[in-house]
């Protein structure tokens, strides 16, 4: 019950917020896109007879950043687990030091 009342309580804050915060409609300035002119040439698909080789294109680019991105992703998991694996072991081996001085004293 109070989850759902913090949930109402959260949520009218927002709107209230939302509300009272909004920018002035008055203010809106209206964007003049330019017209669109004879010299500004032709569009991609009307320069491409053939779609298909376009899309193929696309594709194919999309695929080498997706190919980029995984490899970078595999070498900073790489980096991560080496750096995990150094600082585990220094707190192993910390830990195992007091074991080891305690062997010491008892000889």
């Amino acid at each position: 019950m109070r989850l759902l009342i913090g949930l109402a309580i959260g949520f009218g804050i927002g709107f209230a917020g939302a509300v009272l915060f909004a920018p002035d409609r008055s203010r809106r300035r209206e964007v003049d896109w330019p017209a669109a002119t004879i010299d500004s040439g032709p569009t991609a698909i009307e320069t491409d007879q053939n779609i298909l080789a376009a899309v193929r294109r696309a594709l194919r680019s999309a695929q080498e950043q997706l190919n980029e991105a995984l490899d970078e992703a595999k070498e900073a998991q790489a980096k991560a687990e080496q750096e995990l694996r150094a600082r585990y072991d220094r707190k192993v081996h910390k830990a195992d030091k007091p074991k080891a001085i305690e062997e010491k004293k008892r000889k």
